[in-house]
């Protein structure tokens, strides 16, 4: 996948980002080319080697269309495995890397499911839901072109979407 400069990204961890620049470098006698991106939040920027742009789950923007497929749901409720909360973070940064565009949200629903059963999630485990919901919304409020109040309403819809379905199988 080829990504031209000005054009905006998404990648998991840092949300919308900016492809700023791409250059060829040489590294231990290696010419590689590099994606330059800056996250949409902050003024860094992030040099991301052209080969691993698609194994970090980094993929176009969805367009409005996708994003109200997405926001609408799959189906059922996600059915959770019995696992480790390690495998867990592994599975999902799996899913989120993936570069499908349900990754996150599939993932939001997920952890909703694991809330409503009670469960407690480790420290790592909340720190990558506030990542991904807050990358989410960031993505949710570029394309639909929305305020982040308003995305959050929508993804608040959405994943109620699930709770409201869990809620009728258990009666």
């Amino acid at each position: 996948m080829v990504f031209e400069s000005g054009s905006v990204v998404y990648e998991p961890f840092l949300g919308c980002c900016t492809v700023v620049a791409s250059t060829q470098e040489t590294i231990l006698g290696v010419e590689q080319w590099f994606y330059q991106l800056q996250p949409t939040q902050g003024s860094s920027v992030v040099k991301v080697p052209a080969k691993q742009m698609v194994a970090r789950g980094i993929r176009p923007l969805m367009t409005s269309d996708q994003m109200e497929l997405v926001l609408q749901g799959e189906g059922e409720a996600p059915a959770l495995a019995q696992e480790t909360y390690a495998q867990r973070l592994r599975r999902w940064t799996e899913q989120l890397r993936s570069g499908q565009h349900h990754g996150a949200l599939g993932m939001l629903r997920e952890f909703n499911t694991l809330l409503s059963d009670g469960a407690r999630l480790s420290p790592k485990e909340s720190e990558m839901h506030d990542t991904v919901q807050r990358t989410t919304l960031q993505e949710i409020s570029t394309v639909m072109q929305i305020s982040q109040g308003k995305a959050s309403v929508k993804l608040s819809e959405a994943l109620g979407v699930v709770k409201g379905r869990q809620e009728k199988k258990k009666k």
